[in-house]
């Protein structure tokens, strides 16, 4: 009885229980979800920044290979580049020592020349001279013979004589003008051949390499360092003695070999690297070899080893 009523319902304890319970476990249960999304949003979040590293770590390994690849192409055409300068540069100082020991040749032909020039205006002062003396005992003899009438017949022999000798020195000195006069003929035209010869051959020099220049491109690809095994090889002479050095491409610096031990490993690699193997002769300045000495040594080691040169005659 509440108040002066009579309560009339039943199990009233049974129903304010089972209301004061359902309540709280909704409650519990709602904080489990909730607390389930929160941890969920964390873990997705989480996620989510693990991607985003992964995606920025991937490229910049991608940026990565691709900085390497273009560092290698790089330094395979700046290789390759050095490759062909260096060969143009050997194949250029060999033509300057050609040239230079040609007009070494001709320098010295031209000092013989002038030499005996030399010698031959010595002879023409030595005859000069005589003439003159001549000339001066004429006179003399020609004052005896007018201040002496009784030595006339003495003094007449003797200037026939001597007017016999005068022409002979005479006609001595006139050949000699001649020979002198055709000397410095033949030296002016010497000269002006040697010009023109100098102009011809600096002419066919340059149709050679033109015509050259077109035969090669014809006939096969320019030599190139692409793709090839380079083996450099250093040579010049010191001290009457020839020296060499050689490097691989892999190596970081020039050994000291002799003909027998380069021969030898030149052999091994190109049998290593049939049709690959490049050789770079590098000539350095004041190398104290001539012209012939170059020459041959490069053309000799290209023909045997190197793969541009191998199906040459």
């Amino acid at each position: 009885m509440d108040e002066g009523f009579i309560d009339l319902r039943r199990h009233t304890e049974d129903g304010i229980s089972s209301l004061n319970f359902w309540p709280s476990f909704t409650d519990v249960m709602m904080v489990v979800v909730v607390i389930f999304m929160m941890a969920s949003s964390v873990l997705i979040l989480r996620n989510m920044d693990l991607v985003r590293e992964l995606r920025a770590t991937l490229d910049a390994q991608l940026h990565a290979e691709e900085a390497a690849r273009s560092a290698t192409q790089t330094s395979a055409t700046l290789e390759e580049q050095l490759a062909q300068t260096q060969s143009e540069l050997t194949q250029l100082r060999m033509r300057l020592m050609r040239a230079n020991e040609i007009n070494q040749a001709r320098t010295e032909e031209f000092t013989r020349q002038e030499q005996r020039l030399l010698a031959l205006e010595a002879d023409k002062q030595q005859l000069t001279s005589g003439l003159q003396q001549s000339r001066r005992e004429a006179q003399l003899y020609q004052d005896q013979f007018t201040q002496t009438q009784a030595e006339y017949a003495q003094l007449n022999d003797a200037h026939a004589t001597l007017k016999k000798r005068l022409q002979e020195v005479h006609d001595q000195l006139s050949q000699l003008e001649k020979s002198s006069q055709v000397q410095a003929a033949e030296l002016a035209q010497f000269r002006q051949q040697r010009s023109l010869n100098e102009q011809q051959m600096v002419a066919l020099q340059g149709e050679y390499d033109e015509l050259r220049g077109k035969y090669d491109k014809l006939i096969k690809p320019a030599r190139s360092a692409v793709g090839k095994h380079v083996v450099s090889v250093r040579y010049w002479k010191e001290d009457e003695d020839y020296q060499l050095r050689m490097k691989e491409a892999e190596e970081d610096d020039y050994q000291t070999v002799t003909v027998d031990q380069l021969n030898e490993r030149l052999a091994r690699l190109k049998d290593e690297y049939a049709g690959n193997l490049y050789v770079k002769v590098i000539i350095p300045d004041s190398s104290g070899l001539s012209y012939s000495e170059a020459w041959n040594f490069i053309n000799d080691l290209l023909k045997k080893y190197d793969y541009y040169h191998q199906d040459e005659p």
